[in-house]
């Protein structure tokens, strides 16, 4: 049991970057994490985390204990999750909040395979922007909320539930020279863009300007209000779009749109659950266990 707590331990140092983070995540003392993680190395007789001024990182062993505590938490959770399933099912209702991109592309097929291992359940889900979501649930509209925003409101609590890529996509029609570009490229190409207060936008935004390129360097023709005018818009035209992977992969598969790679730039953001800080959420606490388990995420 000490051995399995110990992982835990060493989990919580490596998601939160933190020895004194995972301490209060834990309810802890900062020593005795230290303890916990040194009587791991011990055990394996070889180091697993190593500083870099303030930043933890791992080492090669720490990667493949961090690949199997992946694996063993995913079958801890899967193992109560099952357990669950087969004694007497509490019905009620689990009311959403979720964007765009989860709405249409992500969380539908997630709510079908709970409703067929939880049954009585009914779930409402209502999409707007991560503003409207946030004000949804401390207006107890909601009861979840699902966001591709950054964390920053007070009163609630954000929790990372799936890595989201931002790719550059056109039509499968274009004969291109090369699927690779480098930024100067990327600045030249014709692009359609998410409308103003867009969470995809914003996070385009961040990562040009982690490249010192603001946004009015790009060649942009066009702004549409939703991912999939700008998907059928590209299809059929020589225009290009940056989008989310889990909303184009359909037309990938459809060969009606290709991927280029862009030299020194990647564009990922954590997708979140929101909930109210302190507050029950009730049957929509399983849901959130299975959406994690289901995208092999750690809670």
């Amino acid at each position: 049991m000490k051995s399995h707590f110990r992982l835990h331990v060493f989990s919580e140092v490596i998601q939160r970057h933190s020895f004194t983070k995972a301490a209060e995540a834990l309810n802890i003392s900062q020593p005795a994490v230290t303890k916990h993680v040194r009587a791991l190395e011990e055990e394996y007789g070889i180091p697993l985390l190593e500083r870099k001024g303030m930043l933890i990182h791992l080492t090669p062993a720490g990667e493949i204990l961090k690949q199997y505590c992946d694996k063993i938490f995913s079958l801890e959770r899967q193992l109560h999750f099952d357990i669950d399933s087969i004694k007497e099912n509490i019905g009620g209702t689990i009311r959403i909040g979720a964007s765009t991109t989860i709405a249409q592309y992500i969380i539908p097929s997630v709510i079908a395979t709970f409703q067929q291992k939880v049954k009585d359940v009914k779930i409402e889900i209502r999409s707007g922007n991560t503003e409207a979501i946030e004000n949804w649930l401390l207006e107890d509209v909601i009861d979840i909320g699902m966001i591709e925003g950054d964390p920053h409101r007070g009163g609630l609590k954000y929790i990372p539930f799936l890595n989201d890529e931002l790719v550059l996509v056109c039509s499968a029609k274009n004969n291109l020279k090369s699927t690779t570009i480098n930024i100067d490229q990327l600045l030249k190409k014709p692009l359609v863009m998410r409308e103003q207060g867009s969470g995809t936008r914003k996070i385009i935004e961040n990562a040009l300007h982690q490249k010192n390129i603001k946004e009015s360097s790009l060649t942009t023709v066009m702004y549409l209000d939703t991912t999939e005018s700008i998907k059928r818009y590209v299809s059929s035209s020589n225009n290009y779009a940056i989008l989310s992977i889990y909303s184009v992969l359909d037309e990938l598969n459809r060969d009606q749109l290709q991927i280029i790679d862009i030299d020194d730039l990647e564009i990922n953001r954590d997708l979140h659950f929101v909930i109210k800080e302190g507050g029950s959420i009730g049957i929509g606490a399983r849901f959130m266990d299975y959406a994690l388990l289901h995208y092999n995420k750690k809670l």
